[in-house]
This record gives C-alpha cells, structure tokens and sequence, in this order.
C-alpha cells in the first residue's frame, strides 16, 4: 500500500468518526406537551377565627360546614347613632333565635362610640343556608349599601371530627329573648332586672309626617332607636314601618317612661279643667302659654287629655276670665300615647 492510499484510509476513517460522533451528541427529542394541566386541589373549608359557631366580618363571603341542628352566633359592627344599621336576612332553614344591639360604651357617656349587633341562629334544615345583610340607612337607596353573605352548608350527617368543630349548645348557651313591648302594652307594668335591655316597637309611618317622641326617665337609658320599614327594598312608597326603641333598664326603681305619636310641628298641650265662672275648659300649651278657645268640641273637653293644634286669634274678643288669650282652633286632634311603668329590682 503506498503512503497516498494510507493517508486515503486515514481520512475516510477520521469522517466516519465525525459522523458517529455527531450523532451521539444530537439532542433527544422533546417529549410530548401534556394536554391537560394539572388540577388544583379544591380549598378546604376554614374554620371561623372567633371560635367554634361564632363568625364575624373576617367571614364576609365563605363557605362553612355546621350540622343541623347546631347553633350559630354572628357579630357585626353597628354605629346606629350614624344612622346605619344592619338589615339582616336569612333562607328558611335558618331561624334567628335572638338579636340585639350591645353598646361599646355601656356607661353611656361616650355619645357616637357604636358597638356591635349580635344574632343567635340555629340550623334547622340540611342543605346550603344563607345569611346575607345591607348596612344602611333606611331611608337612602340601598345600591350602595355594604353587603356581606355568610354560606352555611349544612349536613344532617354531622360534620366529621377534622372539618367541622362547630358543636351544638345547649340551651343555656342562647340568652333569652329579650322583652319587647307594643302598643298592646301601654299602660301596664312590667318588672325588669338591673341592667337588662328590653326594647319597644311600635308602629310609625314617617311619610305621613307622625313620629314617635319618647320621654325617659332618669332610670332607663335609651341605647338604640331606629326605623324598620315594612319595605325592605325601599321601592313601596308610604307603606311605613315600625319605630324600634332598645332601652337598658340602668337604676333600681320604678319608672314611668312615655311616647306621643305625633308631627313635631304642631304645637302640642294639655286639655285642662278650670272651675271658674261656673267651670270651663282650656290648653295648656307644652311652653306654657295658656290658650282659652271658644269653639272646643266636648269630645276634646276631658281634663288631662293631650292634644295638637292650631289656633287663630279670637279678634276683638275678651274674656271675662282672665285666664288665657282667647281663640279658635283651626286643628285639634288627640295624640296617641303610649306608655310603660317598669320596676327595676
């Protein structure tokens, strides 16, 4: 073999080499996509932060497991004196043991200091139960009014050990209702103990320019005073309400508490019985003007009788009494009272 042949060999040999060589170090092929991504693990329910059975703001919007049955407290911030309050709703396999208003100042001294609204609920029905409320003020369109929406999912089975440690309580665990009282009580009395809250309804209709005025005595303090329309949508113009009055019963003793349904701006007073010349009726007013009207029908002539009205001047006349300045009446109605004698002790 002559040395131009080896050298041939050589070089073919050295190619061969390069090939196989370049194939050994040619990237693998990539592997096929995967078509569908991987699934994300449904959240496991959490546990309201305040306690078994208790929620609060923070659970604004979830999802809770409880068992029939079992009994829920919410909690939510109230400042009524700002004219907002909580207007809350429940489906039917919920129902609302208990509600009411607790000041953060119970002294009473701090005016504007708010609180805190607590309902008591029990689950009565298996399935998804829902509790949503509207802070607002009645009167304003409820568009723009802060929501919140708490999902109860509710077993019959039972929630398990590790997922839901929300125990039913027992009976002593729910304060009692409070008393309330309606115009089916005026005029009686009723024993509260020291301390205790208690509340008036009564039904009002502000449209039509009447109001309730509450009078307190020096034992009752008054913490809460609203108006609930009938109407909760705002869409039923004229269809009233109640008036709700929550009072705490702050001092021992007997106290004489009072309201008068009335327009605040007509004048207001006492139908009063004087013996002179022979007897005659007259008014009071409330600033203590006294007024002697000449047209006065008999059904408004009962001593003590409170009334609103209106009056003109009786011209040149002059009476030879001399009690109080003569007029006619251009209004006069009764105003509804309503009353309440609570013994605190």
């Amino acid at each position: 073999m002559t040395p131009r042949d080896i050298a041939t060999a050589l070089l073919g040999i050295a190619c061969i080499a390069m090939v196989v060589l370049a194939g050994c170090t040619a990237p693998a092929a990539n592997p096929a996509a995967p078509t569908t991504a991987p699934a994300t693990p449904a959240p496991t329910p959490s546990l309201p932060p305040a306690g078994p059975g208790t929620f609060d703001q923070s659970n604004n919007g979830g999802t809770y497991p409880v068992s029939a049955g079992a009994g829920v407290r919410l909690l939510l911030p109230e400042n009524p004196t700002t004219g907002y309050t909580w207007n809350l709703s429940v489906t039917p396999g919920l129902s609302v043991l208990n509600d009411s208003y607790v000041p953060s100042d119970t002294t009473g001294k701090l005016v504007g200091s708010g609180g805190t609204h607590v309902w008591f609920l029990k689950a009565d029905q298996a399935g998804e139960q829902v509790v949503s409320g509207l802070y607002r003020r009645p009167w304003e369109p409820a568009g723009n009014a802060t929501g919140f929406r708490l999902v109860l999912d509710v077993s019959e089975a039972g929630c398990g050990g590790t997922v839901c440690t929300i125990a039913t309580p027992t009976p002593s665990a729910v304060p009692p209702r409070y008393h309330v009282y309606t115009e089916a009580d005026s005029g009686k009395s009723v024993p509260e103990l020291p301390g205790e809250t208690f509340g008036i309804r009564l039904a009002e209709n502000p449209t039509t320019g009447y109001s309730w005025n509450l009078s307190l005595p020096a034992g009752l303090t008054l913490s809460r005073d609203e108006y609930l329309p009938s109407a909760t949508s705002g869409q039923v113009a004229g269809a009233g309400g109640t008036r709700s009055f929550t009072l705490v019963a702050a001092r021992a003793g007997t106290w004489n508490l009072s309201a008068e349904y009335r327009r605040p701006w007509v004048q207001a007073g006492t139908v009063t019985h004087e013996d002179l010349e022979g007897g005659f009726y007259g008014i009071v007013a409330d600033d203590g003007t006294k007024y002697e009207p000449l047209d006065l029908d008999p059904k408004y002539q009962l001593d003590g009788l409170r009334v609103a009205f209106e009056t003109t001047p009786a011209g040149d006349t002059v009476s030879t009494r001399m009690w109080g300045t003569p007029v006619h009446l251009s209004l006069i109605e009764e105003i509804p009272r309503f009353t309440l004698a609570v013994s605190v002790k």
